[in-house]
C-alpha cells in the first residue's frame, strides 16, 4: 500500500503527516481519473488530523480492517448494512464528487479510526463494532451515534459519537448532562436541540456506556437508568477495553 509503511515501526512513525500524504495521493489520483484538475489549495483537511486518530486509521488499513479504492470508497465489513449506498452493505465514500472538485469527508476519518481503536487497542473483536453509514451529506446517521458496540450474543454495550474538536466535544459533554439529568422530553421542548438525539438513542436503546470522541480528546460515561427517567453519569475517562466491560455488567 503506497505511502504505509510497516506495522512493526509504529513507534517511530509520524502518523498524521503519513496519512496526510497518503490522502493527498490518492486524492490526485481520484481527481486525474474524473478529469478535474487538482484544487490551488490541493486536499484540504479540517480539522487537523489528530495523533491517535491518523495512527488508528492507518493500522487499520494495514490490518485489513478497511482500505481505500481508487474511487474514494472505503470498503470494509465494520459497516453497519442499513441505508448503505446502492445496497451495498461494505462501502462508503471517504471522498464526495458531486458536486466538483472532490473534497473529503471528514468525519468518515473519525469514525473508521475510532472503529479501529476499539479492535486494536480495547480488545474488542471486529464482529462487535458496527459503524453506522451516513445518510446525509452532513454526517449525521440513523440513530444519532457513529458506532455502536454490541456483545457476541448482541447485547448493547456502548454506543460511541465522534465529533469534530475538543470545542464540540465540551459542548455536547454539557448538553447530554443537562438532558439526562432533566430525563424524557421531546426535541422541540429542549435546550439542547444539537445534542439531544445523543440522550434520546441512550433512552430509548439504554448502552451500558456512552463513548464521545474528538481528535487527541475524549469523555465517557456509564449509565444509570433509574425508575425515574432521568439518566444518573459515571464520569469515565475512557471507554474501558472489552476484558473489563464484559466482566463487569453490573
Amino acid at each position: 500500500m503506497e505511502a504505509l509503511s510497516k506495522f512493526s515501526c509504529m513507534t517511530e512513525r509520524l502518523w498524521q503527516h503519513e496519512l496526510q500524504e497518503f490522502l493527498e495521493v490518492r486524492y490526485r489520483a481520484l481527481c486525474a481519473s474524473l478529469d478535474q484538475p487538482v484544487p490551488p489549495t490541493a486536499l484540504r483537511i479540517v480539522p487537523p488530523l489528530g495523533f491517535e486518530e491518523a495512527k488508528y486509521f492507518i493500522l487499520g488499513m494495514e490490518t485489513g480492517l478497511f482500505e481505500l479504492d481508487s474511487d474514494g470508497y472505503l470498503h470494509t465489513p465494520l459497516l453497519s448494512p442499513l441505508d448503505t449506498e446502492d445496497g451495498n452493505h461494505e462501502k462508503c465514500r471517504i471522498f464526495w464528487c458531486d458536486p466538483p472538485p472532490p473534497r473529503l469527508l471528514r468525519e468518515v476519518i473519525s469514525r473508521f479510526s475510532t472503529a479501529a481503536m476499539l479492535i486494536l487497542d480495547r480488545g474488542w473483536l471486529q464482529q462487535q463494532i458496527h459503524v453506522e453509514p451516513m445518510i446525509k451529506d452532513d454526517g449525521a446517521t440513523a440513530y444519532g451515534v457513529e458506532i455502536v458496540v454490541k456483545s457476541l450474543i448482541g447485547e448493547l454495550l456502548a454506543g460511541v459519537v465522534v465529533k469534530r474538536s475538543a470545542y464540540e466535544l465540551e459542548k455536547l459533554k454539557t448538553d447530554f448532562h443537562q438532558c439526562c439529568k432533566r430525563g424524557e422530553h421531546p426535541e422541540d421542548n429542549c435546550g439542547f436541540p444539537q445534542n439531544h438525539g445523543k440522550f434520546e438513542f441512550c433512552a430509548l436503546y439504554r448502552p451500558k456506556y456512552f463513548w464521545a470522541v474528538a481528535p487527541d480528546a475524549e469523555i465517557c460515561f456509564k449509565m444509570d437508568y433509574g425508575q425515574d427517567d432521568a439518566i444518573r453519569l459515571d464520569d469515565f475517562g475512557s471507554l474501558p477495553p472489552r476484558s473489563i466491560v464484559e466482566l463487569w455488567k453490573s
